[in-house]
């Protein structure tokens, strides 16, 4: 019989589709139990599609892959697109043809008409099934690293752990100066450990869909589901301050000491973003709240330029591409501004992972 396909229900199949993803995946800080939940059927903006893929002989599942709905604006235009993940094959049915049937279905959905277009951050060996079923590839998403402190890197170069600690003294102290003096008394920043949603940050998302043409929502709305009420991870938030008024909220993870930047809202990134990395700095070194600051973004992205002059250096181990697709014969206008990785505003944020 082969291989068969049939869109999923998440309420009843979602055993189904848990027992596939701690088959396929490695992460050891997801509940999966909790995730279907979150993103499949508590998504804000609709209930997400998935598809499981059969074998049609023994008539076992051996696969699936989900679609989520986000809002993305379009010079200016909403639409509810799709966001693509959780592609996982069983390994002894990881072949071409398995892997296309599947991965095609979504694309189906953009032809008829149902969804307008999707994307996707696949990594490098999927990258082929994306482009055999004419996804394309928009953009690649880097890591850019900022070391706060020396203490990490002088312990894996001097084997001595004394030695170690007080030759990253000198450094510690260069590195945090390098930051602390160019600071602006116009400026300050508040580090929450709970995230708090509060209606500025819609006004700030209303301002940067003036500057991107294409962005995917940061909405309050999206914002309380995606970092406020994730099931798994515990984000915390920064809010910059120009006086009182709010400019930018950074939200970011803590873990082995690596400050993981997840996304920025910015109300004018030309004018504030320098001053708010800075102000952030200040305010993790005066937290101690970790020793290196990363972040993962698409490599078009107008932060980096910023970044660079910070100090912050790319770094080779961003393991996920760009992809999307839109219709470009039904929909020439909207697929041409969506498949030119310049327009977005993408950052690892971008992954409801």
């Amino acid at each position: 019989m082969g291989y068969i396909v049939k869109e999923a229900d998440p309420d009843r199949d979602r055993e189904i589709m848990i027992s596939i993803l701690e088959r396929n995946r490695t992460r050891d800080d997801t509940d999966y139990q909790k995730r279907i939940d979150w993103i499949y059927l508590n998504n804000p903006f609709g209930r997400a599609k998935a598809w499981i893929i059969w074998d049609g002989q023994k008539n076992i599942p051996v696969g699936f892959t989900g679609a989520f709905p986000r809002p993305v604006y379009v010079e200016g235009q909403e639409y509810l697109a799709w966001n693509c993940g959780d592609f996982s094959i069983d390994k002894k049915y990881r072949t071409l043809g398995v892997a296309l049937q599947l991965r095609r279905e979504a694309k189906r959905a953009v032809d008829s008409g149902e969804v307008p277009f999707l994307y996707a951050h696949p990594n490098k060996r999927m990258e082929l099934i994306h482009f055999r079923v004419g996804h394309k590839k928009i953009s690649q998403m880097v890591r850019y690293a900022l070391p706060l402190k020396a203490d990490r890197y002088l312990s894996e170069k001097i084997s001595f752990d004394i030695p170690a600690k007080l030759a990253a003294i000198p450094f510690n102290a260069y590195l945090k100066s390098r930051f602390l003096l160019k600071r602006s008394s116009l400026f300050r920043g508040e580090i929450r450990e709970k995230v708090q949603c509060h209606a500025d940050l819609d006004r700030i998302f209303e301002k940067m869909k003036q500057q991107f043409k294409v962005i995917g929502t940061r909405s309050r709305k999206y914002l309380q589901w995606k970092f406020a009420d994730h099931p798994n991870f515990k984000y915390n938030q920064f809010d910059f301050y120009e006086g009182n008024k709010l400019r930018g909220s950074i939200f970011y993870l803590i873990k082995n000491n690596v400050i993981n930047l997840a996304d920025i809202l910015i109300d004018d990134y030309k004018k504030y973003a320098e001053q708010l990395f800075l102000i952030f700095i200040k305010e993790v070194y005066r937290k101690q709240a970790g020793e290196t600051l990363s972040f993962i973004l698409q490599e078009q992205n107008p932060l980096i330029p910023v970044m660079r002059n910070l100090g912050f250096k790319a770094r080779q181990d961003a393991t996920s591409s760009v992809i999307a697709y839109g219709n470009e014969e039904k929909q020439p206008e909207l697929s041409r501004l969506v498949l030119n990785g310049a327009n977005w505003y993408m950052t690892v944020g971008d992954r409801d992972a």
